[in-house]
């Protein structure tokens, strides 16, 4: 299989990143800080949106400074615990290589803390994951880079950061920045590729430098060249920013059908456009009355949806969209705008997909009890499965039957009893499982046997 060229041509040094210079000498500026001990700002905030080279910058900064890594991102856990245990672990004055070498601070050998994705803090699971960030880099004596998509939410949730850490912008690079990037991997990859091609693939990724190799590697699969006819099947990408630029001429709007109109050409449902409304009022409204009136707009709105899921009638959606474009927008009354808003990814969109992992376990373990207990799944995700959750934590031997009856694999059992699939304590279940099991069926052979042999001496006696 292909290597990811994203990551194989993933900038080494500073020196190798490709536009932003800006941003490049704010970050060098800052390392240089701790060049004589630990600075005032011991955070560092990249901010900008995706596939504008913010992880890139980060790692290439580590290497350029000879500096250690550790890492957070966005498929751990950011809860206060985690982010203590492993960002909290590596932010002391002194560190030790991964043998055991001790690296003194002080002749310049550190260790670079990395928190991706930092704005990504939501809900229970992630609960005082904010406030751990700031404990954290007011405690460090390591330097911190948090990089974010949305610097506005981190603002919000951690409004500390604003004074200890600085910041550097990324912007998306422009098709020239971007067409010499692919030109560069093409030539290390022996591609002949037209520039018409290449022209084409950088004015469609929207200044994500990330998807244009992405782009260019999915294009080239097979091939050694490439010409304009290769490059039909590439569809056209919604960008964000075009998105950025409807919601805030939406936002913006004047009269409701300016507002209406604004959001006209996105490319996404009305349900999917809600979120991203829903999204940017408490960014957009100033004044809390203002923003009462736009979410009760905008509830007006989902009441159409939810109208329109039930009655199939697609009809009901310019109405939803008459209260969550201009509804929102005119709701603005008792307070000036707020300066213009890079508009975030919905944290709804967000939920869900981390949820995923949960449902499916859910929905394999519902799905093999139903069977075993000859009942619904609904019935078995609504009724029995909190309470028989609870049960097995404390009832070894009924999992145990479970396990073998049901057919629970490792993935059940360690969402029954709410822990990794990996762990010992579900190894121990299903060890034990498999040896009872076995256990059963010779006891059952031997029983078979017995029978057998009776009904034969039986026979014989008469």
């Amino acid at each position: 299989m292909q290597d990811e060229w994203t990551e194989k041509y993933r900038p080494k040094s500073l020196s190798q990143i490709v536009g932003n210079e800006s941003a490049v000498r704010t970050i060098r500026q800052w390392a240089k800080s701790w060049e004589g001990g630990t600075p005032k700002r011991k955070a560092l905030v990249l901010r900008g949106d995706p596939g504008t080279g913010k992880t890139s910058a980060a790692l290439a900064l580590a290497n350029d400074m000879a500096w250690d890594l550790v890492e957070m991102n966005a498929s751990d856990h950011r809860n206060a615990a985690s982010i203590k245990k492993i960002a909290g672990m590596g932010a002391v004055s002194q560190t030790f290589s991964p043998t055991g070498e001790f690296y003194s601070s002080s002749k310049g050998r550190r260790k670079l803390i990395i928190l991706d994705e930092a704005d990504n803090l939501f809900g229970r699971e992630d609960r005082g994951g904010a406030g751990a960030i700031v404990e954290t880099i007011r405690e460090s004596g390591q330097p911190i880079i948090l990089i974010v998509n949305d610097y506005h939410e981190l603002a919000r949730k951690a409004p500390a950061v604003k004074t200890l850490a600085e910041k550097a912008f990324f912007k998306r690079l422009d098709s020239k920045s971007i067409i010499s990037v692919l030109k560069s991997v093409a030539k290390q990859e022996s591609i002949r590729a037209q520039d018409d091609v290449l022209v084409r693939i950088a004015e469609n990724c929207g200044g994500d430098v990330r998807a244009a190799i992405n782009d260019l590697q999915m294009m080239v699969e097979g091939k050694g060249e490439l010409t304009m006819s290769d490059s039909q099947a590439m569809g056209k990408r919604n960008q964000l920013k075009e998105l950025n630029a409807a919601l805030n001429s939406m936002f913006g709007a004047k009269t409701l059908r300016e507002a209406r109109d604004a959001t006209m050409d996105i490319d996404m449902t009305p349900d999917e456009l809600e979120k991203w409304i829903e999204e940017g009022i408490p960014h957009e409204m100033r004044d809390p009355s203002d923003q009462a009136e736009a979410f009760d707009a905008l509830s007006r709105s989902d009441v159409y949806l939810g109208w329109t899921k039930i009655l199939q009638h697609y009809g009901l959606w310019s109405y939803a969209k008459e209260m969550m474009t201009g509804g929102v927008s005119l709701s603005r009354k008792r307070a000036p705008r707020s300066p213009v808003y890079d508009y975030g990814y919905p944290s709804h969109f967000i939920m869900l997909s981390r949820a995923k992992g949960p449902r499916a376990a859910r929905n394999s373990v519902s799905g093999k009890l139903a069977q075993h207990l000859h009942t619904s799944r609904k019935r078995v995700t609504e009724s029995t499965l909190p309470l028989l959750s609870l049960i097995v934590r404390n009832d070894r031997e009924l999992l145990l039957r479970l396990v073998s009856d049901a057919g629970l694999d490792e993935g059940d059992v360690a969402f029954l009893l709410g822990v990794d699939s990996d762990s010992e304590q579900v190894k121990g279940i299903m060890v034990e499982a498999i040896g009872s099991g076995a256990d059963k069926q010779e006891a059952g052979s031997g029983r078979s046997r017995r029978s057998r042999t009776g009904s034969k001496d039986g026979f014989s006696g008469f």
